[in-house]
């Protein structure tokens, strides 16, 4: 067996995430809906909305999937969705009280763009459809690749172009 970055750390680190519950998404085999500008599988975050929510309608979710989108566009470093994250009166989009409600999905490599501008975390998680940790692997004892990686992420989501991306991230894992 070849071992690299994938075979040493990235497979088992998404077999880990599956024995947690995570189920395994291939982008290259997915007929999931995607929102360019933001990464939210918006399919599944409508579907699992409408599972936190049975009480909700259909088209008062994807107004709030509107509101969501709007909210990531701010200048305030993500708190404003973080904010509506942690809801728990109201409509949610995470359900705290009964963690069985919510969808858990991990991917590798799904690629984070804007323009001519994109990036490709290793890994990323996704929690009713939206994508909330990513993690960046590297081989063991390689010390330098890290520290590398967390710069080229701090360069990252200083351009604006990334805003959507930066506000959404909950977790980053280096």
């Amino acid at each position: 067996m070849k071992f690299n970055e994938d075979s040493r750390v990235k497979i088992p680190a998404i077999l880990h995430c599956m024995r947690l519950g995570y189920d395994y998404i291939s982008l290259k085999n997915t007929t999931y809906i995607k929102d360019e500008k933001t990464n939210i599988f918006t399919d599944v975050f409508l579907k699992s909305l409408k599972k936190i929510n049975p009480e909700v309608a259909v088209e008062e979710l994807k107004n709030y999937l509107e509101e969501i989108l709007l909210t990531l566009e701010y200048e305030d470093l993500g708190k404003s969705f973080y904010e509506k994250l942690i809801n728990k009166s109201g409509l949610r989009i995470i359900d705290f009280d009964n963690f069985e409600n919510n969808t858990f999905q991990v991917v590798t490599e799904l690629t984070y763009k804007n323009g001519q501008d994109e990036f490709r975390p290793d890994i990323t998680l996704l929690v009713n459809g939206m994508p909330l940790v990513f993690v960046e692997v590297k081989k063991p004892n390689n010390k330098d690749g890290i520290l590398a990686e967390h710069k080229r992420i701090q360069t990252r989501f200083k351009n604006s172009k990334f805003r959507n991306f930066a506000n959404i991230t909950q977790l980053m894992i280096f």
